[in-house]
């Protein structure tokens, strides 16, 4: 048995060895104090303009992730941790390197991702950032992992060159360095024990020795003193003891091992008490792995919209003064952008000396409805008051294309003030299922309100609407070009003017269940010629694009972008009230 537990013993050593060694290393080399474990000062460089992790190196949450970065050309570096959308659509098309795993605390591994040079926008600009750092010298970063697929980003602060850092990513688990050491301490005990079984020799129970009787007698056993002769080998005897004449001899029992306790027991005891300690240290420090397979978020955060309004504010007075197609640009989109850019070109043709630009304004107090996304283009609503005037308020739709382009004013109306808007939070996107919710579909609200401004008051789809003064006025303005052509019978053979659907609406669906949505219409006017006439645009804004010196020999044309804001109740909420009306001419000529 002693063999037994000598074995025992040096397994239970080794084991304890091993565990404790492993301990130490974790708790005073890996882990530390700060229960961080670093995968070590790496060199990092890209061919292209970022260093982005793969969303899947990220793939559990709960620990604190650590970022340590310094461009070793000393300048300006950022970075930053983003959902894996934002990061995919900022980086989408350009040349970059892929981090693809982490191995603590020996290295990192990357790969090339192919695309063009860029410039990126800069990424400290950007408002989507879940976390971010950036500037001079070692920058650092700290952000407890969240469920769901992020990028780690780092990259030049310009956006325009390549990176070159040095960098250091660590793994904050919670009581680490304590299981660490709990184990380094259970790696003791278990050595100890077992040096404790190899060296321990249990004390051996004695018995006295057995006293035969001599041969021959049938008497009591006699108890003398030990002979130290040689010993007598009889035969051994294999009857029953036959009683004497004196009486039954004693039964006396046969010689006996001494007794030991088996180590089995307490072995298994302490190592079911070890694995019991390593569990619940060991498993309270592993992460949860991610469960979250897609993200999303609101378009934007309320500080960020008024930051992109106040921006708009400034840049649009600017360009309104300059009347500079390429500075409305770059706060400006879709058709917005055509009639603002129209705008000015009719504004510089007939009015050279800019007497009678348009008067400075600023959209403030703004309120925000920010639907939810997880993909790009992004949409935000904005409602404002607009300065120096009380009778109408500002109403729009703003888009951002990519993760890295701005976000631009597509669509601006002005209703008036006493127009009753629905509260924009918690507003959404409309979806096909909203459709059988609503008194009309926005596509056919859309197409129905096409309809009627082109038939005019008397055509079917007019039941469908509420009574409108913008409408009444747009239509009476649609009556006098046709008459005023139609005047003119020897030079116009036929007048018509034709409304219709530009693109889909943008459609969102208010917490009340009312849809709010934004058509883009277009005007067409065409007027024929008589036989053997031509015809020529005389006067008024439409020269700006056709002037009266050209010659059509066929008919007289012109575009207007219109704009219409619509809200559709839910079924059994009423008709389909239009909020405003608004047309801008973009172009004008003729064949």
């Amino acid at each position: 048995m002693r063999v037994v537990r000598s074995v025992f013993g040096v397994l239970l050593a080794l084991l304890g060895l091993i565990i404790g060694a492993a301990g130490a290393v974790a708790a005073f080399w890996l882990v530390g104090p700060d229960d961080t474990v670093y995968s070590g000062e790496q060199h990092l460089t890209s061919k292209g303009l970022a260093i982005a992790s793969s969303p899947t190196m990220l793939d559990r949450h709960g620990p604190t992730l650590h970022v340590k970065v310094r461009s070793t050309a000393r300048t300006p570096v950022f970075a930053g941790v983003a959902r894996n959308f934002d990061a995919e659509s900022y980086l989408k098309g350009i040349a970059y390197t892929e981090l693809v795993k982490v191995e603590y605390p020996i290295a990192l591994s990357t790969q090339d991702v192919k695309g063009e040079r860029g410039p990126l926008a800069a990424p400290d600009s950007l408002d989507w950032w879940v976390a971010k750092t950036t500037g001079t010298g070692t920058q650092e970063l700290s952000w407890p992992i969240a469920d769901g697929p992020y990028s780690v980003v780092i990259m030049s602060a310009d956006g325009k060159t390549a990176p070159d850092v040095q960098a250091d990513l660590g793994i904050e688990i919670p009581n680490a360095f304590l299981a660490s050491l709990l184990v380094f301490v259970i790696g003791l005990v278990l050595l100890a024990l077992g040096i404790f079984m190899i060296l321990f020799r249990g004390r051996r129970t004695s018995t006295p020795d057995p006293v035969f009787a001599a041969p021959g007698g049938y008497g009591p056993p006699q108890y003398g003193p030990p002979h130290y002769g040689p010993p007598h080998y009889g035969p051994p005897h294999y009857g029953p003891q036959q009683p004497g004449p004196q009486g039954p001899g004693p039964q006396g029992p046969g010689p006996q091992p001494p007794h030991q306790q088996s180590p089995a027991g307490p072995l298994r005891r302490g190592v079911a008490v070890t694995a019991m300690f390593a569990l619940v240290s060991g498993c309270s420090a592993i992460p949860e792995p991610n469960t979250v397979e897609t993200l999303t978020r609101p378009a934007v955060s309320n500080e960020a919209a008024a930051a992109a309004i106040k921006h708009y504010n400034e840049v649009n007075n600017t360009a309104n003064r300059k009347r500079d197609d390429k500075l409305i640009a770059t706060v400006e989109g879709g058709n917005l952008l055509r009639q603002s850019q129209a705008g000015y070109t009719i504004s510089r043709t007939l009015d050279k000396s800019g007497k009678k630009l348009t008067k400075p304004y600023t959209y403030n107090k703004p309120v925000i409805g920010a639907p939810s996304f997880g993909s790009y283009p992004m949409r935000f609503l904005s409602s404002a008051e607009i300065s120096g005037t009380k009778e109408y308020k500002h109403l729009g739709v703003w888009e951002r294309k990519t993760a890295g382009s701005p976000w631009l004013l597509t669509f601006a109306a002005g209703p008036k003030s006493t127009v009753k808007l629905p509260d924009l939070t918690d507003v959404r996107m409309a979806t096909k299922s909203d459709d059988a919710k609503l008194v009309a579909a926005p596509q056919a609200a859309a197409a129905a309100l096409a309809e009627y401004l082109t038939a005019g008051a008397k055509s079917p789809r007019a039941v469908s609407f509420a009574p409108s003064t913008e409408v009444t006025a747009f239509l009476k303005n649609i009556a006098a070009e046709k008459a005023e052509a139609l005047d003119e019978p020897r030079y116009f053979r036929t007048a018509t003017v034709t409304v219709g659907v530009s693109e889909p609406p943008a459609a969102f669906v208010t917490k009340s269940g009312t849809a709010l949505i934004f058509v883009n219409l277009t005007k067409d006017f065409l007027a024929t010629a008589q036989p053997n006439s031509w015809l020529r645009w005389v006067s008024g804004p439409v020269v700006a694009f056709s002037p009266s010196t050209v010659r059509h020999d066929n008919a007289l044309t012109k575009k207007s972008l219109v704009d219409a804001a619509l809200l559709i109740p839910p079924k059994g909420g009423g008709k389909i009230q239009l909020v405003s009306l608004e047309s801008q001419l973009v172009d004008a000529g003729g064949y």
